[in-house]
């Protein structure tokens, strides 16, 4: 949120156009989003194991570049490892008020990537329909909230309105993912094409 606040106005451009693309055309963008996918979090992953230092973009750069290539020749099971991570996050997240112990937390999210990663292998194709709508719906709303904070009065009401509010956040997510879940099922079945 920090560097959302930063960003101009204008940067929120890119992230809606990236999100409505990705959630109307996902199906036939498969391939790189699951790309991009695996760089965004070797990029991440890259940068928290090293650190704050001046260098650290770079080590992101790479460790992004990196895990995205890798990702490119497996790419069918790629998309299943992809899904079985976000089941496992989804997994932990809502075990997270349990207050459980660190080891049967890991328990959860070994067994929620398992039960996920064998999932997505036997229904690839509706994994790739999901994956690309939450990826975009995710990247639309973030665009739209870097609109939201170049308007100070509205965002300090919808900011106080979600902080207040469990459910707003989850629920402007989960409304364009189901829409361009809908979207995408009924364009697959229109060209009649199979992924």
């Amino acid at each position: 949120m920090a560097l959302l606040k930063q960003s101009h106005a204008a940067s929120g451009f890119p992230l809606v156009v990236a999100g409505l693309g990705l959630m109307l055309f996902g199906w036939r963008l498969w391939k790189l989003c699951v790309m991009l996918s695996f760089g965004a979090i070797g990029a991440a992953v890259t940068a928290l194991a090293v650190g704050p230092s001046e260098s650290q973009w770079i080590y992101a750069l790479v460790g992004g570049g990196v895990l995205g290539l890798v990702s490119y020749w497996p790419v069918n099971f790629a998309v299943c490892v992809l899904g079985g991570l976000i089941g496992s996050a989804l997994c932990v997240m809502a075990t997270g008020s349990f207050h459980l112990s660190p080891s049967v937390s890991s328990g959860v999210a070994v067994g929620g990537f398992v039960v996920f990663v064998a999932f997505s292998f036997l229904n690839r194709q509706k994994v790739v329909i999901v994956v690309t709508s939450l990826l975009g719906a995710v990247l639309l709303m973030l665009g739209i909230t870097v609109w939201v904070m170049s308007l100070p009065g509205f965002y300090g009401s919808l900011n106080a309105m979600v902080s207040n509010t469990s459910f707003i956040l989850p629920f402007a997510i989960l409304v364009p993912t189901v829409m361009s879940c809908f979207y995408q099922v009924a364009e697959l079945r229109r060209t009649n094409v199979s992924l």
